[in-house]
């Protein structure tokens, strides 16, 4: 259990920053794959982390991430097919999904594909993954300037509001809820105004929540 999520916060933030610059890379070696693989696997281990020990806003798993869905177009690719997985998928599909953050790094941290290609004339820098439960399906790409915004965004998480009990199930939010749903403003990203919402206003705002009944008005 983590009992202070500081240290896992400036983790993320730090990969996010390495990440973004390696992306751009022109000298991309395989010391470099390693450092990528390694800042790409702890950040997602540590976003699940900060989750399960309710270190973050109640919001945050199920937030939404954009994703590229490329699906089997021939067997299902086995062990050592994944050096060239794209033999076994349609690459060249536009199709596009969204998959919650707590389903985004499940995939990550069980990938059975897992590769990514620095910035090019081809395009942006882009990640490929698919777990090993849903490789007989598809494979999904993501862009890193997805995954570092991700990783700043919980890097940076504050969570300024809780409501209920004192456990897991109690409702938390973040300056970044607070600036999503229009109670706050970025001064600037990731410092956020002070929010003089009321219980009501919040509950509005966020109705998929696990609000408590007794949650006092304010």
């Amino acid at each position: 259990m983590i009992s202070d999520s500081v240290p896992w916060r400036e983790h993320l933030w730090k990969a996010a920053t390495e990440l973004e610059k390696r992306a751009h890379s022109t000298r991309w070696i395989e010391r470099t794959s390693f450092l990528v693989e390694r800042d790409l696997l702890n950040g997602m281990f540590a976003i699940r982390r900060l989750i399960e020990a309710a270190k973050t806003s109640s919001n945050l798993p199920a937030e939404r991430v954009s994703r590229g869905v490329h699906p089997l177009t021939g067997r299902v690719p086995k062990i050592y097919d994944r050096w060239s997985f794209w033999e076994h998928y349609d690459m060249a599909s536009k199709q596009q999904t969204q998959l919650a953050v707590r389903e985004l790094v499940t995939i990550f941290i069980h990938s059975f594909v897992f590769d990514f290609y620095p910035a090019s004339d081809a395009g942006p820098a882009m990640i490929w993954v698919v777990s090993d439960r849903d490789r007989h399906k598809r494979l999904y790409s993501v862009t890193f300037e997805r995954v570092v915004a991700l990783f700043r965004r919980v890097g940076s998480e504050d969570v300024i509001f809780t409501a209920g009990p004192f456990d897991e199930s109690a409702v938390r939010l973040s300056q970044h809820d607070m600036v999503d749903a229009g109670f706050a403003s970025y001064e600037p990203f990731p410092y956020a105004s002070d929010s003089d919402a009321s219980i009501s206003q919040l509950r509005a705002a966020f109705p998929s929540l696990a609000w408590s009944p007794f949650t006092a008005d304010r």
